[in-house]
This record gives C-alpha cells, sequence and structure tokens, in this order.
C-alpha cells in the first residue's frame, strides 16, 4: 500500500522589525520616499548628448515612477489613518518588485508588457502568472512569498481584512468586547507600525533591484557598451 507523503509544515512568517522605529510619528516620517527613487534616477547621469532608447530602459523608467507613485500613497494614507489603503498599495508595491527581479534576468520579456495582454500574439510568449514572478523573485527575497501571502488576505478580504474594522475594547461579564467604526483607522499602534516596517522592507527591495537594472540595462546604454 503506497505510503503518503508528509507535508513539510510552514515556517511562521518572519515579524518585520518594528524596533527601528521610537514612536508611530518616526515610524510615519521614516515611511516618506524622501528622495531614494530620484537618486536611482540620477544614476543615468551625466547625459551628453543622450542615449539610445531601448524597451528595457523604458520599462526602467515607467517602474521608477511607479515606485515613487505608489510609495508616496503609502505614506499619505498611513498618515491618514487608512489601512485599508495601505495594504493594497504595498502589495502593489511587491507586485512592482518581483516583476522587476524577472525582468532583470530576462529583459526579453519586456516585449509582453508594451501592449494589452489580449493583443499578445498566440503563438508568442505569454505574461507570467504572480504566483509565478513571486516563486522566481524568492531566491533573490526569501520572504516575498510570505509577506505577499499576508497582504492578499487583507487585499482579497481574508480574515484580517475581516476583522480590520473592528477594535477590541476588553471583556465584560458577555465576553469579548469589541467597537466599530465606520471610517478607517489603525487598530493599534503596532498595526500602523507593521505597516510602515513592510513598507520600507519592500521599498528596499525595489531600490535594491532597480538599481542592479540600472547598472545591468541602462548604464550600459549611456557608455556606449
Amino acid at each position: 500500500m503506497p505510503q503518503s507523503r508528509r507535508r513539510k509544515p510552514e515556517r511562521p512568517p518572519k515579524r518585520v522589525d518594528i524596533s527601528q522605529f521610537d514612536s508611530v510619528e518616526d515610524a510615519l516620517e521614516k515611511v516618506e520616499p524622501k528622495s531614494r527613487y530620484v537618486e536611482i534616477g540620477a544614476m543615468l547621469l551625466p547625459l551628453e548628448d543622450g542615449m539610445p532608447s531601448t524597451l528595457q530602459s523604458l520599462f526602467w523608467m515607467s517602474m521608477i515612477t511607479r515606485s515613487e507613485g505608489l510609495h508616496q500613497a503609502i505614506a499619505r494614507e498611513c498618515k491618514s489613518a487608512n489601512p485599508f489603503a495601505v495594504f493594497p498599495l504595498i502589495r502593489a508595491l511587491a507586485e512592482a518588485v518581483v516583476l522587476v527581479f524577472y525582468v532583470n534576468d530576462h529583459p526579453k520579456y519586456v516585449r509582453t508588457l508594451i501592449v494589452p495582454e489580449r493583443s499578445l500574439p498566440k503563438e508568442g510568449p505569454k505574461r507570467k502568472s504572480i504566483k509565478a514572478l513571486i516563486s522566481y523573485a524568492s531566491a533573490h527575497a526569501p520572504g516575498m512569498e510570505a509577506v505577499y501571502r499576508e497582504l492578499s488576505e487583507v487585499t482579497h478580504f481574508g480574515s484580517t481584512a475581516m476583522w480590520g474594522p473592528h477594535k477590541p475594547e476588553g471583556r465584560g461579564e458577555e465576553g469579548l468586547r469589541t467597537s466599530w467604526s465606520s471610517e478607517p483607522r489603525w487598530r493599534s499602534d503596532e498595526e500602523v507600525l507593521i505597516a510602515c516596517a513592510m513598507a520600507l522592507e519592500i521599498a528596499d527591495a525595489m531600490e535594491a533591484v532597480l538599481r542592479a537594472f540600472t547598472r545591468r540595462h541602462v548604464l550600459p546604454l549611456r557608455d556606449g557598451v
């Protein structure tokens, strides 16, 4: 009788480091994008007579702008105490990160991104699923899969989203008491610290991979290599 294989128990996700913050105010200050993406673009300087454009350099420019836009929105919504916007925005930034990881090693993949997916040739290359991109990026960022799973639980209205608007207020004779607000709010100071730490961790990954992409696919165009 064939024996069934035992599934290895999943490791609990590594908690983000909230000890980097002195307070909620400190976290809200540190989560700002500041000039990190501008500095990535500045790696291209000095430009004398311009440089030839490629699909990879256009992708790079678009991803810098996307990262800046998402990061600005994350910081703004953190300050607005709106976790229902913050976590989907962090997830969108994570999806951008894993895409850059893949394109860095497979630059021709950009060809699948320049037209709507429905317009791609039937016999040509297809876009990768987000699951495939995360799996690929996990070799470079091992914690990405666990972080993305947590973000999906919020975004897809899983248990985290279910209990998000309800804040524990202690126990009474009838059991656990909670308060509910129709306005978005953080359930605790820890929640905003976790969100800021998660955003910074993913932004750091984006900065690192965009810098790697710049050196590999963009600077050679400037230098004529």
